[in-house]
């Protein structure tokens, strides 16, 4: 406790130093009783002769598995008990709005970064736009600056991002205060693209405000983070809480009604353990960069294969580290103005946790790493289990099937006496009562916060309805979600890598039918085949059974059926799913749902065009292209024979790395654009006909069209 007291002028508010212990022991104590019990009842429940190997391996995997059960329960319930006081007085809103300096003019430098890589363009500068004006609005964006770090490899994004940035700038005024880089080189991602922009720029300012391509934050929340930061001398991050807005499909309704619901009494729950040592999720959150420069360079791990290469998920890692150097990290999860946009379907979903798993197993080596806080590793061993714990439950899945079938087949043939109301058939009725109850009171915590502001949630009966679906929905995802990650930990451990490629965001229409039938058909089946067996060869053990292999029958009608807007526009429509931040959207939020499939596509093909053919355009992006040392003949003459094909034959003709080739080195740009006006329009593809036919080429009005 004595860390969190720490600080310089302005002296850090006075807490009590028995509230972290006393905390500590109350939560984890109340988790260790509960596996306890837990224990003691499996215990009583493998009763019979015998306690071999594989009952043991029932009693391990089962200490692992309910205590992941219990944690989330003492999540919900510390939380639903902080919200029954009123709140906790030592969140970090509370907290900090007490140490706040008098208001002034203008804050300290704070850069506010958003990387990027093939995202809508429209919908990235669209937000941009509305967090200028919302800090614009605050009458305090005097140190605040805009860094769009992109890292695209689609040619005619990287056309389309330059000349919206442009327009952008142009349209608020905002040039030297809104920046945008394309990196030459993308390594290491995002990390590596967060990096690149603290060895270039960060000596520049205080503070980093990190955002995703799909954030928003509100003006009075980025004024806020950094008068927190300035109360406070020993933050080095202050994470908000993310709100998920704008779904439309039935999948991302769900996920934002339970997120709204349940998300703020577990992030409750979490500070009331944790204090000064929160999450850091790597976005929507603001960070100290002198510290983050000197103490959270990422190294690499050591592991088989490609897991010895750069750490992937760079957030938990920079958290450990700034807590190392003796900087605060704390959660902010009671302000409001802080948003992001979850994935549309359920395959999406799935890409994001293969990457986040495999980005998170690299973590095990910090559960051993050296000077690290208990909290610390406490969301090391959390976020590895929340993703290992799959594997484990199929393992304990298969063990406990075959001890019921043993067991079935002894008293069959006389070599074990069971009854009705036995022991361990009562301890085992116990068992699982007490494990519902465990996984469903959180849900009931949740309800009755949620009754409480009613209103919000489309009133009493419309909030009960979409509670009790979302159970009912949950409760099926669940087996689902544990068959496909424990193949994406099984992949990741034999060094079977992917690459964090960019999220899908487009809405509308459910995922094509042939590719669901492709990626949840072997579920189905394999579902559809459980529970025959079950039934045939083990109708002892068929209810226990029947809630799993059910939701894997129901696979790929659950991944098609909650994949498209129009289940989702009706659910609305009938009042369900309903969340605060839908029945009262944000004015920042104003404009930001693209509802359209393509929405950018004609923009990314005026976009190239434009670069080639616009005067304007094309001057904007030589200026942003840094100085290159001439090429040498050979490479001249690829260069040459790659602009005639693509004048000649289309941007189709050629390979989006030959595309970025060309883009990429000034004079191949400069020789496109005087080749285009100089060549015979006959020869030319038809792509380029737009440059001829429309003035409104040019991206300055009332110009002369290039002749």
């Amino acid at each position: 406790m004595n860390d969190l007291l720490a600080g310089s002028s302005p002296p850090a508010v006075l807490l009590p130093r028995d509230v972290l212990p006393l905390r500590r022991s109350l939560f984890f104590g109340l988790l260790l009783l509960l596996v306890g019990v837990g224990t003691w009842l499996m215990l009583e429940a493998l009763g019979g002769p015998g306690f071999g190997l594989r009952r043991l391996l029932i009693l391990v995997l089962f200490v692992l598995l309910f205590s992941q059960i219990v944690f989330g329960w003492c999540l919900a319930f510390f939380g639903f008990l902080e919200w029954m006081k009123g709140g906790d007085a030592y969140e970090a809103s509370r907290l900090f709005r007490r140490m706040t300096p008098p208001d002034e003019p203008t804050l300290p430098a704070t850069a506010i970064v958003m990387p990027i890589c093939d995202e809508p363009v429209a919908r990235v500068f669209s937000a941009i736009r509305n967090m200028w004006r919302s800090l614009a609005a605050t009458g305090r964006s005097g140190g605040f600056d805009f860094f769009v770090l992109s890292d695209s490899k689609n040619p005619a994004v990287w056309a389309a991002e330059e000349q919206a940035w442009f327009a952008l700038c142009k349209e608020e005024n905002a040039f030297g205060r809104i920046f945008y880089r394309k990196r030459r080189l993308s390594a290491h991602g995002k990390s590596g693209n967060i990096a690149d922009f603290c060895r270039r720029w960060g000596s520049r300012y205080r503070y980093m405000v990190i955002l995703d391509a799909d954030s928003v934050l509100s003006g009075k929340l980025l004024t806020w983070l950094v008068e927190a930061m300035e109360a406070n001398p020993k933050a080095g991050i202050i994470q908000t809480m993310p709100r998920l807005v704008q779904g439309r499909t039935l999948f991302r309704r769900l996920q934002q009604f339970s997120a709204s619901l349940m998300g703020p009494l577990f992030a409750a729950g979490s500070h009331y353990w944790h204090f000064a040592g929160g999450p850091y999720w790597g976005h929507n959150a603001i960070l100290r960069l002198a510290p983050f420069l000197a103490s959270c360079a990422l190294p690499d791990l050591p592991g088989p294969g490609r897991l010895r290469l750069h750490i992937m998920s760079h957030d938990t890692v920079e958290a450990a580290l700034m807590r190392k150097a003796g900087y605060q990290s704390w959660l902010a999860y009671a302000q409001e103005g802080s948003y992001e946009e979850g994935p549309p379907n359920l395959t999406e979903s799935l890409g994001r946790d293969r990457r986040w798993c495999q980005g998170n197993l690299q973590h095990f080596w910090f559960l051993f790493a050296p000077g690290l806080r208990f909290s610390s590793r406490i969301h090391v061993y959390a976020g590895l289990l929340s993703y290992v714990s799959s594997p484990l439950w199929l393992f304990f899945l298969g063990l406990t099937t075959w001890e019921a079938y043993d067991m079935e087949r002894f008293a069959a043939l006389g070599a074990l006496v069971r009854r009705s109301g036995s022991l361990a058939d009562r301890a085992a009725a116990e068992l699982l009562g007490f494990t519902l109850l465990l996984l469903f009171l959180p849900k009931l915590f949740g309800l009755v916060r949620g009754l409480s502001r009613r209103d919000s949630f489309g009133g009493f009966f419309h909030l009960l309805a979409s509670a009790f679906l979302e159970l009912c929905f949950s409760a099926l995802l669940a087996p689902i979600l544990m068959l496909f990650f424990s193949r994406f930990v099984l992949l990741a451990s034999f060094g079977r890598q992917i690459p964090w490629r960019t999220q899908s965001r487009t809405e509308e229409g459910a995922l094509p039918l042939g590719g669901v039938l492709r990626d949840y058909g072997p579920v189905s089946l394999a579902g559809g085949l459980g529970l025959g067996l079950a039934a045939w060869g083990m109708p002892f053990f068929f209810w226990p059974l029947f809630p799993i292999l059910f939701s894997w029958l129901f696979a790929a009608p659950l991944a098609w059926l909650t994949s498209g807007a129009r289940l989702g526009d009706l659910t609305r429509k009938a009042g369900l799913f309903l969340t605060p931040e839908e029945e009262s959207p944000a004015p920042e939020l104003a404009g930001l749902d693209l509802r359209e499939k393509d929405a950018d596509l004609p923009q990314l093909s005026q976009g190239l065009l434009s670069l080639v053919a616009d005067p304007y355009a094309n001057a904007l992006h030589l200026a942003l292209l840094r100085r290159r040392e001439a090429r040498s003949g050979r490479t001249r003459e690829t260069l040459e024979a790659l602009e005639a094909r693509l004048l000649l034959e289309g941007p189709d003709a050629l390979g989006p790395r030959e595309l970025t080739t060309l883009l990429s080195d000034p004079a191949s740009v400069r020789a496109l654009h005087v080749k285009l006006w100089c060549s015979p329009r006959s020869r030319l593809h038809r792509f380029w006909e737009a440059a001829f036919a429309r003035p409104s080429c040019t991206s300055s009005p009332g110009t002369d069209q290039p002749r």
